[in-house]
């Protein structure tokens, strides 16, 4: 059961997806290619050559094949129609001629940019932090309020607190155990925010130093992996770690990436950072 639409999945992550490219959509914006040397007339010899077969002097934009044509040329013509919108509305000679990349772009559709990309894909977090965290921001985790609405399970208490149903916004903010890993983490962060607003402040803080605002991300998004690994082995293997645990795995986490990455030795000599003890 996928989690994410595929669309959404293969939009731009600015745009709050993956980035991965749609291999259909990409397949019709390399076809394009030939559909705008005909809209284009272009000086070839393949066009001299399918004009004279098949088009015959015909406009190019309401022509329909013979039954008989080949089966490539027929998915060039499908290809046409599934452009013709951008090509009559003259998108790509505003563009100074069509391209495969501007093609595949007007197929994607209109898209909205998300502010939480910058939260997310900040280049220090670790890759399967970003992910879950992508999942999260987006409220499409497996939580049990979503299995019961899918008919999965027939109980949505939830493991952890044992008090109420199971939700995102109740088992990574509200819930007591989720609430005591935040507390300690916003003690160490030297920050005073609601555990419930913790993901919008984040992407609204501005702050003077990269170094910090990266550190910042890194903690949030380690801690709502952390979180979410404590919720599956409540679950699976009946144990839940302690909240300084969970703390403890968040620094060592921001410490081995920063070391590893971007920060270096300059990570050890923030005058900011409450991290000179970090474990």
């Amino acid at each position: 059961m996928p989690n994410v639409a595929w669309e959404k999945v293969c939009c731009d992550k600015k745009y709050g997806g993956l980035g991965i490219v749609h291999c259909r959509k990409w397949n019709l914006a390399m076809l394009g290619k030939f559909v705008w040397w005909l809209v284009s007339k272009a000086d070839h010899m393949w066009i001299k050559w399918v004009n004279h077969i098949y088009i015959k002097g015909q406009d190019w934009l309401s022509y329909n094949p013979h039954v008989h044509s080949s089966w490539s040329w027929r998915i060039i013509w499908k290809t046409k129609d599934k452009l013709k919108a951008g090509f009559c509305a003259g998108t790509w000679n505003e563009q100074h001629g069509y391209s495969v990349a501007s093609g595949y772009q007007w197929l994607q559709g209109l898209q909205v940019r998300v502010n939480w990309s910058p939260l997310i894909w900040n280049k220090v977090n670790l890759p399967k932090h970003a992910f879950l965290g992508w999942i999260a921001v987006q409220q499409k985790l497996l939580t049990k309020d979503r299995l019961l609405k899918f008919e999965i399970i027939t109980d949505g208490q939830c493991d952890v607190c044992l008090a109420h149903i199971e939700m995102h916004q109740q088992i990574l903010y509200d819930c007591v155990f989720s609430a005591m890993c935040w507390s300690q983490l916003k003690t160490w962060l030297g920050i005073n925010m609601p555990n419930s607003g913790i993901l919008d402040w984040s992407i609204r803080w501005r702050c003077r130093s990269l170094m910090k605002k990266q550190i910042v991300f890194t903690a949030i998004l380690a801690m709502v992996y952390h979180i979410w690994q404590a919720r599956n082995l409540c679950r699976i293997e009946l144990r839940l770690p302690k909240p300084e645990v969970i703390l403890a795995r968040v620094k060592v986490d921001i410490q081995l990436r920063g070391q590893c990455i971007t920060w270096r030795t300059k990570f050890q000599q923030m005058p900011w950072a409450p991290w000179t003890s970090i474990v």
